[in-house]
């Protein structure tokens, strides 16, 4: 696709995104985007009216999600850079479209216009079927830098490292704003 097809993509689903919004690594990473994750992405975005900050697409040497244009990493507002929808607010937007991985990012950070960096909760989507080692759909929080994931029989989230597991609701009660 040329520039002006995504362009006229962007303003078909509501031009909430810029071209270098979507484009972190530089111009004409856009093209490297599978245009149907694109357009589920896009009318998400759409669906929810959310303010929405894109920290990540594709991304050069990634061999999973966002190497094969499949993931975008965003932060959710109800105020623009102010205040943040729930972590509750945040896992069900996500969960609820069709989606074959969301993480829920308790541990990030952005830097607003005033440059103090600010804790947020952080989103990944994506819509890559895996490889052999991973189910899905796939689930998961980040807490403190560990990583849980869910059970898809029990719903609750496991982390292999630290051997422990949590539920969305201790991990919101625990971690959230």
């Amino acid at each position: 696709m040329k520039t002006e097809d995504f362009t006229a993509l962007l303003d078909s689903y509501g031009n909430h995104f810029s071209l270098s919004e979507l484009e972190v690594q530089g111009p004409g990473t856009i093209n490297r985007m599978d245009i149907g994750f694109l357009r589920s992405f896009l009318a998400w975005r759409q669906w929810h009216g959310l303010p929405t900050m894109i920290s990540s697409a594709w991304r050069k040497g990634d061999p999973k999600s966002h190497g094969q244009g499949l993931a975008v990493d965003v932060l959710l507002f109800n105020q623009w850079l102010v205040s943040q929808p729930s972590a509750l607010q945040h896992w069900l937007l996500a969960t609820t479209w069709g989606f074959q991985g969301v993480g829920l990012y308790f541990d990030w950070k952005y830097t607003p216009e005033e440059g103090a960096k600010v804790p947020a909760i952080g989103l990944h989507v994506d819509g890559w079927s895996g490889n052999t080692h991973s189910e899905r759909p796939l689930r998961w929080l980040r807490l403190d830098g560990q990583y849980y994931y869910q059970s898809l029989t029990g719903g609750h989230f496991y982390c292999k490292s630290n051997k422990q597991s949590i539920t969305l609701d201790e991990a919101i009660k625990r971690y959230g704003p």
